[in-house]
Order: C-alpha cells, then structure tokens, then sequence
C-alpha cells in the first residue's frame, strides 16, 4: 500500500467512515451539495435526507443529529484533500521540497475551497468555532500525521534533526491562521505568496 492510501485510510478510520457504505456517501454527498448552496443554518437534515434520495429516518440512522454530519462532511473533504496533495507530493524528488510543498499545497486548496469560502463569507460566527474549538479530533490527528511525514524525511536526512510534533504543530497553526484570518500581507490565495512565506520562514527551521 502507498503512503498515501495509507495515509487515506488511516483518516478514515480515526473518522470512523464506514466504506463501502453507499446510503452513508450519498448522505454526505448531499449535505456537502447544500451546505455549500445555502450554508449551515438554513440546511435541515430533511433537505438533506430529500436531496440524498432517502427517507428521513434513514439519514438519522447514520447520523445522529446535524453537527455530526456537518463535521464528517467536513472531515472528508480533508481527507480528500489530503489525497490531492500526496498526488502533487509524488512528483517532486526532494524531501525538503516536499515538506514546502505540503505546505503551500494545504494553505492554497482550503482557502478556495467552495465550502470554506461560502462558510467563512456567509456564517463565520459558526464556522470558525467549529474550525478552532470542536474539531480537534481532525487537528490532533493532521499534527499527528504530518510529524510522520516530517519524521520520515527527517530520517532520510532531508530536514533537520528536531522534535517533529511541535515542528508540525506549528506549521498546522501557521496555516489555520493564513486560512482563516486571510486579509493581510500573507495571501492565502497566491500560491507564490504562500511559498515565500514557506522559504522564508520554514525552510530556516527545517534545513539541515
């Protein structure tokens, strides 16, 4: 298995995503469809079950109320996501390179995501307590996830020796804070700014 199935399937399991499971796909396919056309407050897990093609009781059997199907829609688009990035990783022979990349990579594909976008614009005052309060699950597993990463390259001699669960804390922080806070010198939306901010302020600390 590839590191990114692994990587993939590790994520599902910690989101406890029953694979396989077309009803609960179709669910939060459709959840995902009307947060972004009329976001959070206005979507009722009727629309949803309507959309989806299934009865009410059906949708409440997968999910018990409207949160937790807004944090699992959430947490997959992460992990797709986070596929998408591992396919751009793929490509480059440098293990520093890599890192950078991840980086720029995560920063530029959450900030145009449609969902994120249409949240932070429409409902912030109920997205950003969801992003920085709730999901920890979501964020102790990235911190957790991205130290492997780092751990194998820094093994290969790629980056430099340090603790690599603070470094990927701190990356992690680094982008939340470009993502949601996004008006200021540091552009979230141009992958060029983001990169500079990668090379001028991580790849000091991470360069052997």
């Amino acid at each position: 298995m590839s590191r990114k199935n692994i990587a993939s399937a590790a994520l599902l399991k910690n989101l406890q995503v029953p694979q396989g499971d077309r009803t609960y796909e179709k669910i939060l396919d459709a959840g995902l469809a009307l947060f972004v056309e009329f976001g959070l407050r206005r979507t009722t897990m009727e629309d949803v079950a309507t959309r989806a093609g299934i009865g009410r009781a059906t949708a409440y059997r997968r999910f018990a109320d409207k949160d937790q199907l807004i944090q699992v829609v959430i947490l997959r688009e992460c992990q797709r996501q986070l596929a998408m990035i591992e396919d751009e990783l793929e490509k480059l022979d440098s293990g520093l390179e890599r890192v950078l990349e991840s980086f720029v990579l995560a920063v530029t594909r959450a900030h145009r995501h449609p969902l994120l976008k249409r949240l932070l614009t429409s409902e912030p005052e109920t997205i950003l307590p969801l992003l920085t309060q709730r999901l920890w699950q979501m964020m102790g597993f990235f911190r957790i996830y991205l130290a492997g990463l780092l751990q194998v390259e820094q093994d290969s001699g790629a980056i430099r020796q340090q603790p690599m669960e603070p470094m990927a804390e701190l990356m992690l922080r680094l982008m939340q804070s470009m993502v949601l806070s996004p008006d200021g010198v540091l552009n979230p939306a141009d992958a060029d700014s983001v990169r500079r901010v990668a090379e001028d302020y991580l790849r000091p600390l991470l360069t052997p």
